[in-house]
């Protein structure tokens, strides 16, 4: 349902562009009760659909005028009954306001050379090993000094000629060091942090990075190779797992039944069937096999090894092993990276949700505080690092009145003093659980700062630019239009079960077969007795008798019921009377399947009938929305007036054409 109203909100933008309160110098097109629609208004909205329909679904503006007056009808009715002012009708907007303009709180500069970056980057892939020194969630500056420092040692020891995978093993603080000796293997763009990944791929093959900061600690990265990508692959799979310490006899029976199943895959047996009834992988067995798409470093390498060697798709691999156990795989499909221009929608949509897109946020909210010239008082910020305590972290730090009024910053001709800080340290001091105390005023002040800078450039989208006032407008008029629409004519009809049946009794020509074939089946699970039965049904003492009579004379055998006898109207084209002004005595010839045989006799032809209010609701559902709409709108142009101003339509039409 929220798909549809969202599909239609849309739908009802693109029919009929909403209006904004006229201005006084702006020509009144058309007034619809105390509403005025300017010719401005209006030629925006005919402007805008013709440019966005085929040339033939393009409607004159007399059309289009009268669609938009319709369309004004029922958002004034809405807005009458007080629809705008309901709490759900206030938070889907609100909704909405948000889903349009997070986009526009970027810097699109910025946020333009961030996509490239990452779409150069995913034409390679790196192989790196790398260090972690872990940083805690609470360290102060000085303990995050401590830790680079070691960190810049280690790197040190490195350089110096110790093996890096030795030094991992014995500093690293990645628990798969172990495993791995801190080898991660190939990855591409968006598979790593991003300044992990940024930190790879600005280091030469060969060379040892600097140390590092992500928000799992510092990093010390070396790169053995960089490769064009091998693209991405969409695989299915059978797997037989080999139990971790499995005996010899285990080991050899689950070789033995991934050869088995093999073979059946070479005879072309279905791929997904196999998997469902063989696989041990429980994720993917329901499925068929089948499993997300995969980049290099995303399986282990045996596994990624052979998927890639596959070439064409529905090829399937020899069994091989992992640690796992054995597998059989599928290639589905297999993609490379495409242009910038196929993947920029996609590669725009990963960045807002990726870490880097705080850069073009970051780089949005410095210019806004360049252009409404932000200034911080910095000895007011010291002067908060000295007072606070550590009730903070419960809400109960109290500033001290003599304090109050002292001007942390400016922005926008607006100051912003302890007082304002102190409120929203308070209202938000839940996130300060993690913080060490000394760096709450600096972390909560960029908070704040954000906001307010934020918070202001939102109003002033929302108040001074045109484009977004009319986008917002017409999602705040789409909304009233659901509402309306579904409150008077799409759930009445849905549920008003004596109106939908009294249109039904009064359209009912509307709702007729033009033809039915009535015929009679004569059925049995034995082809002897179906045959018996049509040559007794063809004879003339047969024909007069009624089927409980034909059925009790001579198919009837120690009770139970040899033959079935059984009325239906079937529409001409069924394929049980395909033909039947051909048949042997209007009858059929003796058809069989897998439950026996029957045969068909012609009753008569009936013509007009009426279908059945059940087969056939949706069709008069769909008409009885329609009816309802028309009525209803009848009755808006009788409440309200509408006066148009026929010379303005008149130029209108003249600049149009």
């Amino acid at each position: 349902m929220k798909m549809l109203r969202i599909f239609l909100i849309n739908l009802f933008s693109l029919l009929c562009f909403t209006t904004l309160m006229a201005q006084h110098s702006e020509e009144v097109l058309v007034t619809i009760g105390d509403e005025e629609v300017t010719r401005s208004e209006f030629e925006r909205i005919y402007l805008k659909n013709n440019q966005m329909v085929a040339d033939t679904d393009k409607k004159t503006l007399e059309e289009y005028f009268d669609l938009f007056v319709t369309y004004k009808l029922k958002v004034v009715e809405a807005m009458n009954q007080g629809l705008h002012e309901t709490e759900e009708f206030k938070q889907e907007l609100n909704n909405y306001k948000n889903q349009l303009i997070q986009p526009q709180l970027v810097d699109k500069e910025t946020e333009d050379e961030i996509i490239r970056e990452a779409y150069e980057r995913l034409k390679y892939e790196i192989s790196v090993s790398h260090i972690l020194i872990g940083v805690p969630e609470k360290a102060t500056p000085e303990d995050t000094l401590m830790l680079f420092n070691k960190t810049l040692k280690i790197r040190e020891r490195i350089l110096d000629g110790e093996p890096f995978q030795e030094v991992a093993r014995a500093t690293s603080d990645d628990p798969s060091v172990k495993q791995n000796g801190g080898k991660l293997g190939y990855f591409t763009a968006f598979q790593m942090v991003y300044p992990f990944e940024s930190a790879a791929f600005n280091t030469e093959v060969g060379e040892i990075s600097m140390p590092i900061r992500s928000r799992y600690g510092y990093h010390i990265i070396k790169v053995h190779d960089k490769r064009p990508t091998m693209g991405q692959v969409k695989t299915a799979h059978i797997m037989i797992g080999i139990p971790q310490n499995a005996t010899d006899e285990q080991k050899a029976e689950a070789k033995e039944k991934i050869n088995n199943i093999y073979k059946e895959v070479l005879n072309n047996e279905d791929f997904s069937e196999l998997a469902r009834k063989h696989s041990q992988d429980p994720g993917s067995a329901k499925n068929g096999g089948e499993l997300p798409w995969f980049g290099s470093g995303r399986m282990v390498p045996e596994f990624e090894k052979v998927a890639f060697s596959l070439e064409e798709s529905g090829e399937s691999s020899k069994p091989f092993k992992t640690q796992f156990g054995w597998h059989i795989v599928k290639l589905l499909e297999k993609k490379t990276v495409g242009t910038f221009k196929e993947m920029y929608p996609e590669l725009k949509s990963r960045v807002a949700r990726d870490e880097r897109g705080r850069i073009s946020r970051n780089a949005f909210i410095e210019k806004l505080k360049d252009k409404y010239n932000f200034s911080l008082d910095t000895n007011t910020l010291e002067t908060t690092v000295h007072l606070i305590d550590s009730s903070v972290y419960k809400g109960n730090w109290r500033l001290p009145r003599s304090y109050s009024s002292k001007v942390l910053f400016e922005f926008a001709e607006q100051n912003y003093t302890l007082k304002d800080f102190h409120q929203y340290i308070t209202e938000n001091h839940n996130q300060l659980k993690n913080t060490p105390l000394r760096l709450i005023p600096k972390r909560m002040l960029n908070q704040l700062v954000e906001k307010v800078v934020i918070n202001y450039e939102e109003n002033q989208l929302v108040n001074n630019n045109s484009d977004f006032k009319y986008l917002l407008k017409e999602y705040h008029d789409g909304i009233l239009l659901f509402e309306i629409m579904d409150k008077n004519v799409w759930r009445k009809a849905a549920e008003d079960e004596e109106g939908l049946k009294e249109f039904y009794k009064q359209n009912i020509d509307k709702y007729k077969w033009d033809k039915l074939i009535n015929v009679k089946i004569y059925s049995s699970n034995d082809n002897k007795t179906a045959e018996k039965a049509r040559k007794r049904a063809k004879s003339w003492r047969g024909r007069r008798l009624d089927d409980e009579t034909f059925i009790n004379k001579w198919f009837i055998s120690n009770g139970d019921t040899l033959l079935t006898i059984t009325e239906k109207d079937l529409l001409p084209n069924d394929n049980l009377i395909d033909g039947h002004e051909n048949w042997d005595n209007s009858m059929s010839s003796i058809l069989t399947n897998e439950n026996g045989a029957s045969f068909v006799k012609y009753i008569s032809t009936k013509n007009d009938v009426p279908k059945p209010l059940d087969q056939v609701k949706g069709k008069v559902i769909a008409d009885y929305q329609e009816y309802l709409e028309e009525k209803w709108i009848e009755s808006l142009r009788e409440k309200y007036e509408i006066k148009v101003n026929n010379d303005v339509l008149e130029r209108i039409s003249s600049s149009l054409n």
